[in-house]
This record gives C-alpha cells, structure tokens and sequence, in this order.
C-alpha cells in the first residue's frame, strides 16, 4: 500500500507573495531578508539589530517563519546605507522617516573628534581579540582615575564606540557582547567595596523589555553611588508594571527607567 504525502506550498504559492527585483532594480513587492542585504549592502546583524534597538525596520514574515521588507521599508534601508558611507552614525539615522533621511542626503558631515588614546587602545584590542589584554588596560585606567572619571570619561565613550563599530559592521556583535562582559566582572569588583551609607537616598533602577542593557545599569548604579545614592536595581527587561509595582513595596523616592536613546518611551513602555 503506497502512501500519499502532500508536499508543502513552495515559498511563492501560497500566503504572502515574495517579489523579486525587477530589471530596473525596482521592487514592486515584500522581499525575503537575502535579497535585501544583497540590495542594500547591509548585513543581516545590522537589520536584527536596528529592529530591536528602533522598531525599524519592522518586517513581515512568510509562510515558513522568514522575515521579508516591503518596498517602503527596502528604499528606506538603501537611503540609510548611502547616509552610513557619508559618515553619518547610525543611531542618528536610523530612527528618522524617509522624508527626513533624504534631506540629509550629500550633508557635509563633521569628521568626528578622535577618540583619546586610551578609548582607541581599548577598541583596537577588542577587536584583535586580545581580551586578557583589554582587561588589563581598563583595570589600570580604572586605578589610575578613580571610579567617577572612569566611569565618565572612559568606560561610557567607550561603550559607545564599540556600539557604533558594531552597527557601522566594523565589528560582530559578538564582540560587543565579550566587551560588556568583561566590562561588567570589572564593575562587580568594585560594587563588592563599596557600601552606601545607612541614610542614604534609595532609588529603584531598571530596564525594559525592549533593552537588556545590563552594563547600563551596572555604570548608572556605581555613578548615582558616587552620588551618594543607593540603588535597588531591579535588572534588565523588567516590564513596567513590575517595576511600579516594585517602586510601591519598597517605598523608593524614585524610580528610572534606563533604555537606549533610540528606543522611544513608547517602545520602552511596551509589555
């Protein structure tokens, strides 16, 4: 006795139509992912990474689960990727609407201040992978300036330029992720020697769903320590009404939020 097994609908049969580039290069349709980082010279990290950091782009998917990008959304990217090869950063440009990104278009943009030497010393060994390295180096930066100017003038900027390397596509994200690690066993060392006073000021921190910004929260914590304030860190991803829930039970004076500058509070404020 054979048996009869109905094969599945092929990709562009059934559900959601998937285009392809017409000749020209106009897409008349949803594309699938591979076409669009073929189209637009982005990497598909990138694209993942700006959907969870901005909302945008927000694609649909197919009838196997595959993310595809109305045209809209397609002529978007490729404007961002032409403002990218201009020098723009891309937590400048990638929240703005398509009107806004094609006034910027041919914008002389300002060659940034470099880095000081100590900020593009630490880039460079994270991304030769020289980890031991780079642990080191910020350990004796960290003795040599004290907590506070630490916190300011090197492990902040720091941050950030390793973000902007990752999103530029100089650097993999999990480069980024090693980073933070090492960045955070550096602050619970320190959160270890210190202790708040008995009347101090008692603040309750955490970040939304939308950002698993841990090491955010570890420099927040340690700054507003210097500050003289204590903090109740909730951790990352907590939904909001966990932490007013929370703000009530242990009676803090204040509570906050942290979240990407790119994430809007609408976003922030979701779940």
């Amino acid at each position: 006795m054979g048996i009869l097994i109905k094969a599945p609908p092929r990709r562009n049969d059934a559900g959601l139509q998937i285009a392809m580039p017409a000749a020209g290069g106009e897409v008349r349709g949803p594309l699938h992912i591979r076409e669009v980082v073929r189209i637009t010279g982005l990497r598909r990290e990138q694209l993942y990474m700006w959907q969870r950091r901005y909302g945008f782009p927000n694609p649909a998917r197919d009838p196997f689960g595959d993310r595809v990008y109305p045209p809209d959304q397609v002529a978007r990217l490729k404007v961002i990727k032409q403002l990218l090869s201009e020098g723009w950063r891309a937590g400048a440009v990638v929240p703005l609407a398509e009107s806004a990104l094609q006034s910027m278009l041919g914008i002389a943009v300002e060659d940034p201040a470099p880095l000081p030497g100590e900020i593009e010393t630490a880039v460079q060994l994270l991304g030769e992978h020289r980890v031991g390295e780079l642990q080191n180096h910020l350990s004796k930066l960290l003795v040599g300036q004290g907590l506070r100017k630490f916190l300011e003038q090197t492990l902040i900027p720091l941050n950030e330029a390793v973000h902007e390397h990752v999103v530029r596509g100089d650097m993999q994200n999990y480069q980024e992720l090693r980073f933070a690690d090492i960045a955070q066993r550096l602050l619970r060392d320190v959160t270890r020697l210190v202790r708040p006073t008995r009347d101090a000021r008692q603040i309750l921190v955490a970040t939304p769903p939308n950002d698993p910004n841990q090491l955010g929260l570890a420099i927040l914590e340690l700054l507003l320590f210097t500050e003289g304030i204590n903090c109740l860190t909730l951790g990352s991803g907590v939904p909001a009404q966990e932490v007013a829930g929370a703000a009530h039970a242990y009676k803090v004076s204040l509570a906050i939020l942290l979240f990407d500058r790119g994430i809007s509070g609408k976003i922030a404020g979701q779940e």
